[in-house]
């Protein structure tokens, strides 16, 4: 039998860091460990699966690639800069900009044919209808003779 992940708090979790570390902490550590890659939310649906991706700044869909590989929806692209700066003009960065490459797990089998997306105001939205029709296998018996 499968187990269910536990689902974390991250609210909760982040307010008893906060208590542990300070805002000072995060602060530091927006330059220490950088994004690697767009947020994304995941919502289960009854029908389908929601993935919502931070993009902000796209203007063409040839800035981003979908893929399937088993179970995973892989989102490969590049986040342009908004903003053109020097090191030394930049006084703090912490939104995400670049190239990078997702993998975002997917509780249920799927073809790309049961994915569609949408690209507006800065936000990849990603649907993967939920397969719920069994295949049927045959199976082949041989002839009795009678």
């Amino acid at each position: 039998m499968k187990e269910k992940q536990s689902q974390v708090n991250w609210e909760k979790f982040s307010k008893t860091i906060d208590q542990v570390l300070g805002q000072d902490f995060w602060d530091d550590m927006h330059h220490v460990i950088p994004k690697r890659g767009p947020a994304y939310d995941l919502y289960d649906a009854e029908s389908h699966l929601v993935v919502i991706v931070d993009l902000p700044g796209l203007a063409s869909s040839e800035h981003l690639t979908l893929k399937q590989n088993g179970t995973n929806l892989i989102l490969e692209g590049h986040v342009p800069t908004a903003y053109q700066a020097s090191e030394q003009q930049t006084l703090h960065k912490e939104r995400f900009q670049g190239h990078y490459k997702r993998t975002i797990r997917i509780p249920f089998h799927f073809t790309p044919d049961e994915v569609t997306s949408s690209y507006k105001n800065g936000l990849l939205e990603i649907q993967i209808q939920k397969n719920k029709d069994e295949d049927t296998i045959p199976i082949q018996m041989p002839k009795v003779d009678e």
